[in-house]
């Protein structure tokens, strides 16, 4: 498939995960009467960060690179940096049933996850309306 851009995978898999992210949510909100719930949460951020400054040449990476000293050694496997996280969302008293689901968190966390889900729709639709444009125009020459 034909990439427009550098920056079209990463906008496309920070769409999955904000789609992953509204899910988690959504099952917060389920359960907010299940005896011993503890809301969920995706962190991606930090993974589509590393990923960017791989793409763009920025990388300022802190990891220290494994030595291979025969070529026979086989490639070091970071498992942790290939996807996303998901954690339990604490800090929250938890009601006399322990569960930990705050309402007001979850409706409030899923109306951002909303707002960027729609910021990254528009950008990718005004990213390949330029890119559709330059090559329509570039057919008049």
């Amino acid at each position: 498939m034909f990439e427009i851009s550098k920056a079209y995978g990463i906008v496309n898999k920070a769409l999955d995960y904000r789609s992953l992210r509204q899910d988690l949510i959504a099952s917060n909100i389920a359960n907010t009467s299940t005896p011993f719930y503890r809301p969920q949460d995706l962190h991606f951020e930090t993974y589509l960060t590393k990923e960017a400054n791989k793409i763009f040449k920025n990388e300022s990476s802190k990891v220290l690179p494994l030595a291979q000293t025969d070529s026979k050694h086989l490639e070091p496997i970071d498992y942790h940096s290939n996807r996303p996280s998901i954690f339990y969302r604490d800090g929250h008293l938890a009601r006399n049933d322990g569960n930990s689901v705050d309402i007001d968190v979850e409706t409030s966390e899923m109306g951002k996850n909303g707002v960027m889900y729609n910021a990254l729709i528009n950008a990718s639709k005004k990213h390949k309306g330029i890119f559709s444009y330059a090559m329509e125009s570039s057919k008049n020459i």
